[in-house]
């Protein structure tokens, strides 16, 4: 008998309404194509399963190498499949890797819980029952990494690099304000030069606010990639980013951008937060000041718990045309809402695995002051602690867990969603909100961030189908 073609329940289009052309792709595995309007018509046409020679006697030409290619990337399937065996295959291999310690291939230093800043939306402190304390809910006593600890944690992800033939290592230095504990930061450069057998790229997010010249002039001699904020213009920025007492920092934190700058070691670029207190007040400016100091990329991200006050629509509106804007001036402007067009378009899910980030792929190991263990700087989630590494690779440690839950394609909360398996269930840090909040709350948040996702996503693919010369895959249909 001959083989029947179902059209995948999976399957997506975005259509250009300027134009005959839209992008086509799988909601699990991606695999886009920009076709026209016949193709997508002869698409529609296996809404009912069909044989090759039925589809036949409904088009001009031979549909053959049509539904070879459809069915190449699952746009056509075989009635009653499970399209998500092979994803379910997929984990299983990947879990394997995570349990055989292959997957780690960088290291966090949370290095210091205090803050010279009073942030109001500071992912690292969050209210507890009437408190603000550090986001993994720490020991309140202990607000600095010690050098012994730093030294431990190093030492054990060495090892670990070592046993799988590694010799190169990512660390970072982060999570509240890392230079209010420069020492061990000194400390950790100089002790990563005794390994002549292996290299280092170092990181650090700090508010820049501490810098000297002497720790400028080493973050140059070690090739430390710093990342900070400087949240639009004067206004906007000093509207959120402000010290303990109040005051605002731009001023500040320019000063630093130009002491980078005269010692030969300037930014490529800085991020951009916004909340609910300056979306108003971001424009093309802050873009112009960039361009103006030969930065060549900005991250620019809404506030990760929600902006629910302001409406999806109008924040996608505002980042399309500052993106747009940033694009013309020769600057990147990406961040995390551009994360599951940039897996959607850059591979597929049926060859490789593509995660919203390292953190829930099992790359990165963040380790707390106290040795305790997370995936990521800004989560809550602890997965283990640096006395019992080995642990939370085991089936059932805490970051084989994460993993585990975490696999795009088979997360219970992404079901149905048409960009299911390249969003791969967003930013953790919006789920440990959502887990945290309680009743019409919770749902809001969550439903909010998922249709900003999805909305930003449709954005980007119209922006790509109008800007793009593309080939067009047809079918000649009657």
């Amino acid at each position: 008998m001959e083989q029947k073609f179902l059209l995948s329940p999976f399957l997506q289009a975005i259509p250009d309404p300027a134009s005959d052309k839209a992008m086509v792709y799988h909601a699990l595995y991606g695999n886009p194509l920009v076709v026209n309007g016949e193709a997508l018509r002869f698409l529609e046409t296996f809404r009912e399963p069909k044989t090759v020679a039925e589809a036949a006697e409904l088009c001009d030409g031979d549909p053959t190498e049509t539904v070879r290619k459809f069915a190449s990337v699952h746009f056509l399937v075989e009635p009653e499949i499970d399209e998500k065996h092979h994803l379910h295959r997929q984990k299983a291999q990947h879990l394997l890797k995570v349990s055989a310690k292959q997957t780690i291939d960088r290291m966090g230093l949370a290095i210091s819980d205090n803050c010279n800043f009073g942030c109001p939306h500071c992912l690292h402190f969050q209210p507890v029952n009437g408190k603000v304390l550090p986001i993994y809910d720490g020991s309140r006593s202990q607000l600095s990494m010690s050098w012994e600890t730093a030294k431990k944690c190093i030492d054990q992800v060495i090892a670990l690099t070592r046993s799988n033939g590694q010799t190169n290592l990512k660390i970072s230095f982060g999570n509240a304000e890392p230079l209010l504990n420069w020492p061990v930061i000194q400390k950790v450069l100089l002790y990563c030069n005794t390994f002549p057998d292996m290299t280092f790229q170092f990181a650090i997010n700090t508010n820049l606010v501490l810098m000297t010249k002497e720790i400028a002039e080493y973050f140059k001699r070690y090739q430390v990639d710093i990342s900070t904020s400087l949240d639009g213009n004067e206004q906007a920025n000093n509207a959120i980013r402000i010290t303990k007492g109040g005051k605002g920092t731009f001023q500040r934190i320019v000063e630093k951008f130009d002491l980078l700058a005269e010692i030969g070691y300037p930014l490529d670029g800085f991020s951009i937060t916004v909340t609910s207190g300056n979306f108003h007040l971001i424009d093309t400016d802050i873009v112009d000041l960039a361009a103006e100091r030969g930065m060549v990329n900005i991250a620019f991200d809404y506030d990760l718990i929600g902006l629910v006050n302001v409406s999806v629509s109008e924040r996608v509106e505002k980042l399309m045309r500052l993106k747009k804007y940033a694009n013309s001036r020769g600057i990147d402007f990406f961040g995390t809402w551009d994360t599951p067009f940039r897996n959607l378009t850059s591979g597929s899910l049926l060859t490789d695995s593509q995660f919203f980030c390292a953190a829930v792929e099992g790359r990165s190991l963040e380790f707390n002051v106290d040795g305790s263990i997370k995936v990521c700087n800004h989560t809550t989630t602890r997965v283990g602690h640096v006395d019992n590494l080995n642990v939370i690779f085991h089936r059932g440690g805490g970051l084989f867990k994460m993993v585990e839950d975490r696999f795009p394609g088979t997360d219970e909360y992404c079901g149905d969603c048409m960009i299911e398996g390249p969003c791969g269930g967003q930013c953790h840090v919006t789920r440990e909100v959502v887990s945290r909040s309680i009743g019409e709350k919770r749902q809001r948040i969550f439903s909010d961030m998922c249709d900003f996702y999805r909305t930003v996503t449709k954005a980007l693919t119209l922006e790509y189908l109008q800007s793009n010369e593309t080939i067009i895959l047809g079918n000649q249909q009657e």
